[in-house]
């Protein structure tokens, strides 16, 4: 569901009745209300003289009389009752949820405020036989529309929107001493980015500084200033950008050995391009898509200083470079093999290779920053070799000029969102094109994001304090020692794997390690200062911050090449909405942004939880036997632990989930969905529900009575609930640009088949909706794996 699982550089994967709020005001000026299946609603037209009067003094209707009369009973029969209720001893301490009636009702304001959040998003016309998703989601849908600067809007960016407006009053906090210099750093951070004014009067002059020091953008020079090419070196602009964190031409980063998960390790790969991914390019330079990002990059350079014709000239021949790049890639869905992929040699043996590149040179220049001395006899692992001998020729065929202005493309590319107001709205009708987003997002919304991205744990120091309840880590380790017992038994029932290989999985998920919140060093100030030792911001030069910040990453990544790898240390902040698997820690993650409504409370029924944070937790554990996650062994090593056989089976089991999830459509786009790159994140959502729901229906198998309902939806069971809180996670929409890119980039499947692909795997959603075995949600085939 998550940004989980980037191998390999990012180790990381009936009939019912509508419903009606009504609202009243308590005496304290605080608003109730309650959920009826009543739909009346009178409106009396009274007289203007009746308006004036006094509410004492008005004339009354022989209907108004008897209804104040009703009103009356009722307010005193509700009084006794909540009297009799408040006082009458729970006898039920074993429930997560306190109830207040003795009719299986949940009356709490938890139970209140999720049963109108559910109603508030269902279509209650819909079967839910017919379509799960439209009866969950259909309202939500319509009620939320997306907003113009934003590509898709769904439950995940409503809860980072809500999150958003909490870290916007911490970070606008005044500055005090008295706190830790790692907050005071992010909140000078977020000021000078949204220092607007200061952004704009500054203008070019802090670019143009960093311009120089790379040698110049080409396109940019005017005819009486030429270029100098001579002075010119791939290798050494290469490293340069390799310094601010720039993926070009070859990605080249630090960590895990995946064979040896204990040690860290040179690793070098293909790299990312310009464009969302390599689709983008392979229609050529005539796709509509292309051109658009073509005009942007000659925007750009034209508001650098550079004239229309030689701009076009230039930009023309830098798109056509990274065309030539693009297609000697390998596409995403092809690099699913970890042992496929995995190439460790000697800096000697790349050379050897792939010669007509200083390997050598280049990896000692990176590391000398961080006084570590490479040699021809460092190992490092190569990932594609193939790709890195294919773009060494297309460098010693390009000249110095093309190089160097795609290269600098590249760079600027990545911080035209640092610069003033008119480089980012030349932006936006790329955007547009890409993404279908039609605006600018706030300024604020985006310098939130970006502190919280880079100075994740000083910000979650600030969240954490008053936002976070600390009794969710608890909550959370019980469901996952419920939800991992859940996974065992289902082990036990697959009738493909063998004994030997069952044995050995659940030693893994056994060793899975879990953490949950945040990392408990960010509250000790010592410890969170030293994080962010290496930089120093000011509030009114965002430009220079952002490259200090990039400088500071950059260097970190380098310096761990010595350092054990630290099992143990985070792989996310705090207040980030998503949960992670690490293969190579056999490690599951659930940071504090993502234990909040309607993933998590601690006032929901255990319905409710377990179909959102518990199928959270299932769907990460099951990440460790996806189809790249069960690669890995227990102690994180890139290791085939599964005998030829099992494999083989394993992957006929896949290979169900691929074409199911392959043949599902995108209306809007009329575009497939790519079953074998999304597998993994497919087979885990699969999992990770069924784990999930079996958890919870131990759970309430093992109570006395049936778990009080929910207000207003009593005609729901709580097995009903867990499927449609479930459900409502994925409730969103997107506009046909993003459906797109998404179909093309990523590794999740679109929230509307996340829910519909795992329902009709799922015979026990199918008993609980009493669907017919002819419904499109009870289909005859359903696949499985665990």
């Amino acid at each position: 569901m998550y940004q989980l699982f980037k191998r390999p550089k990012n180790d990381y994967t009936g009939v019912f009745f509508n419903q009606y709020k009504v609202t009243t005001m308590e005496a304290n000026g605080n608003s109730k209300y309650y959920i009826t299946d009543d739909p009346s609603q009178v409106d009396f037209k009274r007289s203007q003289d009746d308006f004036n009067r006094p509410w004492w003094n008005r004339k009354r209707t022989p209907l108004e009389i008897v209804l104040v009369l009703i009103c009356l009973v009722c307010i005193a029969v509700t009084t006794i009752l909540i009297v009799i209720e408040t006082t009458r001893e729970n006898s039920q301490s074993n429930h997560l949820i306190q109830t207040q009636t003795e009719a299986g009702i949940c009356l709490t304001e938890e139970c209140v405020k999720a049963s109108a959040r559910l109603l508030r998003g269902m279509r209650q016309d819909i079967n839910p036989c017919d379509d799960f998703f439209e009866y969950a989601c259909g309202s939500w849908n319509k009620i939320n529309v997306i907003p113009e600067d934003r590509s898709g809007y769904n439950t995940f960016a409503k809860l980072r929107d809500d999150l958003q407006v909490i870290l916007k009053d911490l970070l606008e906090q005044p500055i005090s001493n008295d706190e830790p210099k790692a907050t005071q750093k992010a909140k000078h951070l977020y000021r000078s980015c949204v220092n607007e004014s200061m952004i704009d009067e500054r203008g070019l002059e802090p670019v143009k500084i960093f311009l120089e020091e790379l040698g110049g953008w080409p396109v940019t020079y005017p005819k009486n200033k030429l270029w100098d090419e001579t002075k010119f070196n791939f290798i050494d602009l290469l490293v340069k950008l390799k310094l601010y964190n720039n993926k070009i031409f070859v990605d080249q980063w630090v960590s895990a050995d995946d064979k040896n998960s204990n040690v860290n390790i040179i690793q070098l790969d293909q790299p990312e391009l310009g464009m969302p991914s390599r689709d983008y390019y392979l229609r050529g330079i005539g796709d509509e898509d292309v051109q658009i990002y073509e005009k942007f990059a000659v925007d750009v350079a034209m508001m650098f200083g550079a004239s229309e014709p030689q701009a076009r000239r230039d930009m023309r021949e830098m798109v056509e470079l990274e065309i030539e790049l693009a297609n000697i890639t390998t596409p995403q869905d092809q690099r699913r093999d970890g042992e496929e992929i995995y190439n460790r040699m000697t800096v000697k043996e790349l050379q050897g290779k792939i010669p007509g590149f200083d390997w050598l040179g280049y990896l000692r220049l990176i590391f000398q920053k961080v006084n570590i001395t490479i040699e021809e006899t460092e190992e490092i692992v190569v990932y594609a070799p193939e790709y890195l001998g294919n773009m060494v020729k297309i460098v010693k065929n390009a000249n110095n000029r093309l190089l160097a202005n795609y290269m600098i493309w590249r760079i600027m590319m990545n911080r035209v969102t640092n610069l003033p107001l008119k480089f980012r709205n030349i932006r936006n009708e790329y955007y547009k094109k890409i993404y279908g987003s039609d605006t600018e997002r706030s300024r604020w919304r985006d310098c939130i994001s970006y502190v919280n991205d880079n100075m994740g744990n000083a910000v979650g120091r600030l969240f954490v304090k008053d936002h976070f309840d600390a009794g969710a880590k608890e909550v959370a380790l019980n469901m996952i020692h419920d939800i991992r017992a859940a996974f065992y038994d289902l082990l036990e029932e697959v009738t493909w794997l063998d004994q030997k290989t069952r044995t050995v999985a659940i030693e893994k998920a056994d060793a899975m390690a879990e953490k949950i919140g945040y990392a408990p060093f960010i509250l000790n100030n010592t410890a969170l200062d030293k994080t962010y030792d290496a930089v120093n911001f000011s509030s009114d030069t965002y430009f220079e911050n952002v490259l200090d910040n990039i400088r500071s990453i950059a260097w970190s990544n380098s310096k761990k090449l010595r350092e054990a790898v630290d099992k143990t240390e985070w792989s996310t902040t705090p207040v980030v909405v998503n949960a992670f698997y690490s293969s190579t820690k056999n490690q599951i993650m659930f940071p504090a942004g993502i234990l909040q409504p309607p993933f998590y409370s601690k006032g929901y029924p255990r319905s409710l939880n377990y179909g959102g944070i518990g199928m959270v937790i299932g769907h990460e554990i099951t990440h460790g036997f996806d189809d790249r996650g069960r690669q890995f062994d227990k102690s994180g090593n890139l290791k085939q632990w599964w005998d030829d056989e099992v494999i083989a089976k394993f992957k006929d089991q896949a290979m169900c989930i691929i074409e199911q999830y392959g043949n599902y459509t995108m209306p809007e786009v009329a575009i497939n969905l790519n079953g074998v790159q999304t597998q993994g994140e497919n087979i885990a959502d699969n999992g990770g529900l069924k784990e999930a729901y079996r958890a919870y229906e131990k759970w309430e198998n093992n109570q006395a009575r049936e778990p009080d309902r929910l207000p207003g939806m009593s005609q729901l069971s709580n097995k009903q609930l867990f499927f449609l809180n479930f459900a409502q996670v994925w409730c969103g929409t997107m506009r046909p640009e993003a459906i797109i890119n998404r179909i093309r980039t990523t590794l999740h499947s679109p929230g509307k088949f996340r829910v519909i692909g795992t329902l009709q795997n799922m015979p026990e959603f199918a008993e609980v909706f009493n669907c017919s075995a002819d419904s499109y949600m009870n289909p005859v085939k359903k696949c499985r794996i665990w």
